[in-house]
Parts: structure tokens; C-alpha cells; sequence
């Protein structure tokens, strides 16, 4: 009688001890041997840049004695780093170095997400700058006159731009006769689309720190040395699941899927991929199936969490948007008061690893928080500390929020 196989059952951990390291991990303990700005935003992969404060509060939460020009400086002086559409067809900032794999790897998410007549040379059919026979070639001179102007002036802003291939003040009109009918011109879309495909890249911002216009700059003038050919997309892929999973693992297949925004047949052959490197535990509480890099485990049994840590981190924080699946840091039943309905989080108080609250702004400046529960005296006092320290931070400047709940726009929620 042959004997039944043993079958060997992930490892279980309490997820307060996932918490207390995945906080570690994304340097939310703010240590002062933590490194730069380039260290920290490769060590979570990249910062969410579609708000443009979030990267400079990212980076606040988890730097000692940050200050904006450090970013600045980083972005535009050293180029050290990078904004680029990638995960999700989002806008982050990446380290320079990498930027030909977030290009490779996210490429086709940002064909996918684009409307098929708002895509390419589809956007010149549209507005009848050309018919489909001479779509793709216009398509191509269009980029050329592009890229000449830029080497004729340096970078420059999309109206800028617009003032030199008048084309580009072709408009669309989409969804005529509903309540979201209106109209724009192209150029935004063409200049986006030649960022996703390499062509350009975002150089400085027109403006304050809060500022979205950005100049556009070749990318082969802005950063000579990144090599598109360099890599394959499954290769770029497989890289960018696993730089995920070494920043947000343990994490499920889903979770992966989320952050990224590759399909599920993508997310599989890369895990396939990874699969000696990789290793399968079961967090208490969520079940199994959370997968994290096997020389990752070690660090995560023995970190040990301090005894007080708080954190005020921006909306869509890297940290929050790394998972579809957000209970290991948040009760399902507080989730719609601080995520819409598209899984945007609004700026977060954290506690112990978990979310405990959010944080906005009076008219002045002054930040204030707005818990879902008690804090311990101790957590209190470093909360008010924190909210302090931010609002010395921001110096009486409002950002208005980007995204909102019931919960965050309650009247006098934060007055």
C-alpha cells in the first residue's frame, strides 16, 4: 500500500508582523540612514507622481529633514530620476537608470487604456487631418516636426509646442449629445503618446512644485544614455513583478495585477518565471496564497517594529496603491471612507502599520486629522508632532484634494 504524500503548508504569519516589516520596507520609520531621494524611491520601486505634491510628501513620510529641492534637484539638475507613464498608464517618478524597462515593460497598458480612435494615428483620422490610408505615415512625420522643434528650442510646453505644427490644434469631439459631450485638441494626446513610446520624456514644471505643466524634452537629448533596445517586454515584465514583489510582497497575484495593470496571462508567466525565487506564506487573518521573495523571508521574521510609529502619507502613496486587497492594513468596513470607488486613496493617518485615520487641511495650511478610532497616548502625542511638522512643511500653502469620500467631505470634517 503506497503511502500518501506529504503536503507542505505555506507558512503562516501574523499580520502584524507583515505589517511592522512592510512599513520597514517602505521606510515609513523615517530613518536617517535610509538614503536619498534615488535610494528611497528605488526602494519602493517608484513614487505616484499623477498628483504632483504626492512624490514630495512620499518622500517627506520617509525622509529625515526632507526638502523639496532634494527632489527638485534629483529630477532636473542630476536627472537622477525620471516621470513616466507606467504602472496602470499613471504617471510616476522612476530612477533614471531604469527608465527602458517601466517603458518596455508598461507599453502596451497604455495602447490598451487608450480608445482605438484616440490612439496613434487614430487621432489624426479622427479629426480628419488625414484618412486612414495616410494615417500612419502623417503619424510619423507628425513625431518628426515634433522632435525638430524641440531640437530647435529645447524643451517646451505642449501649447508651445502647438505654436509651431499648428496641426496639433486639431480637435475632437466626443460624446456628442450626452451630458459628458465637449471637445480637445490633440496635442496632449500626441505628445502623451510619444512619452509612452519613448520618443519624449517630462522635463521641469512650468510654475510652484504643485504645478502639472511640464516641458518635454527628446529623451535620447535628456538621458543619453537609456536604450530602449536594451530589453524584451516579457524580460522588462518579469523584472517589474519582481522589483514588486521585493518592495510589496508578501502580496497576492491580484495584488500584482492591480499595481501594475498587466493582464492576468502577463502576471502568470511572470510569476512563472520567478517561481525559485519566490516563496508562498499565509498571512493570519487573509488566508494563503501571499507570495514574497524567499531571501525576503528571513528579514521579515526578524525585524523587530518599534514600539511607536506613525505615519501622514498623500493620497495615492505608493504604499497604499500597492494592493487591490487592502485589509491587512484596513478594516473592509472603513474602506469607502477613504478609498473612491476606483480604489484612490485620500491622504492617510497611519498607526502600527495600519491605517488609523486621514489628514487634510484647513484653509490656512494648518493639517488636521480625522481618525476612525483611539489612538494609545503615546501614538497621540507623535501624531501631533507629526501633523506639526507637516504643516511646517507645506508653509501655509493649501493643496487642494484631488480625490474624496463621505468621509473626508463631511462639512467641517477638517476645520
Amino acid at each position: 500500500m503506497r503511502r500518501a504524500s506529504r503536503v507542505t503548508l505555506p507558512e503562516r504569519v501574523p499580520t502584524t508582523q507583515v505589517n511592522a516589516y512592510l512599513a520597514h520596507k517602505q521606510h515609513l520609520a523615517r530613518d536617517e540612514a535610509g538614503g536619498g531621494v534615488e535610494q528611497i524611491t528605488g526602494a519602493i520601486v517608484a513614487l505616484h507622481a499623477t498628483s504632483a505634491p504626492s512624490p514630495y510628501l512620499s518622500l517627506w513620510a520617509r525622509m529625515a529633514r526632507f526638502e523639496r529641492g532634494m527632489l527638485e534637484a534629483a529630477l532636473y539638475d542630476e536627472r537622477s530620476l525620471v516621470k513616466v507613464l507606467c504602472m496602470r498608464a499613471t504617471l510616476h517618478t522612476v530612477p533614471s537608470d531604469e527608465i527602458s524597462l517601466f517603458v518596455e515593460a508598461c507599453r502596451g497598458i497604455i495602447d490598451k487604456r487608450t480608445p482605438p480612435r484616440f490612439r496613434n494615428e487614430g487621432l489624426l483620422v479622427q479629426t480628419g487631418v488625414c484618412d486612414e490610408t495616410e494615417a500612419k505615415s502623417r503619424w510619423s512625420e507628425l513625431h518628426q516636426q515634433i522632435l525638430e522643434v524641440l531640437a530647435r528650442q529645447g524643451p517646451a510646453t505642449v501649447p508651445e509646442i502647438t505654436a509651431e505644427v499648428p496641426v496639433l490644434q486639431a480637435k475632437i469631439h466626443h460624446d456628442p449629445g450626452t451630458r459628458y459631450a465637449g471637445s480637445f485638441s490633440i496635442g496632449t494626446r500626441v505628445v502623451y503618446a510619444m512619452c509612452a513610446q519613448g520618443l519624449l520624456v517630462r522635463t521641469r514644471i512650468r510654475g510652484s512644485w504643485r504645478s502639472s505643466l511640464y516641458e518635454y524634452a527628446p529623451l535620447a537629448e535628456w538621458l543619453p544614455d537609456a536604450d530602449l533596445t536594451a530589453v524584451d517586454r516579457r524580460q522588462a515584465q518579469t523584472w517589474l513583478v519582481r522589483r514588486y514583489l521585493a518592495a510589496f510582497g508578501p502580496a497576492t497575484a491580484d495584488d500584482a495585477q492591480w499595481w501594475t495593470g498587466f493582464t492576468k496571462t502577463d502576471i502568470r508567466r511572470a510569476l512563472r518565471e520567478l517561481q525559485h525565487e519566490a516563496v508562498e506564506i499565509e498571512i493570519e487573518g487573509l488566508g494563503h496564497g501571499f507570495l514574497m521573495l524567499s531571501n525576503d523571508l528571513d528579514r521579515l521574521h526578524a525585524h523587530e517594529s518599534p514600539a511607536v510609529e506613525i505615519a501622514l502619507l498623500p493620497e495615492l502613496d505608493p504604499y497604499i496603491m500597492g494592493y487591490r486587497d487592502r485589509r491587512r492594513f484596513l478594516e473592509p468596513a472603513h474602506a469607502a471612507k477613504l478609498l473612491d470607488r476606483a480604489g484612490n486613496a485620500v491622504p492617510t493617518v497611519w498607526a502600527a502599520g495600519r491605517i488609523v485615520g486621514a489628514w487634510g487641511q484647513r484653509q490656512d495650511g494648518t493639517v488636521v486629522t480625522r481618525l476612525l478610532g483611539r489612538l494609545t497616548t503615546a501614538e497621540q502625542a507623535l501624531l501631533g508632532r507629526e501633523t506639526e511638522a507637516l504643516t511646517e512643511f507645506l508653509d501655509g500653502e493649501y493643496l487642494p484634494p484631488r480625490y474624496g469620500t463621505a468621509f473626508t467631505k463631511e462639512r467641517d470634517a477638517f476645520q
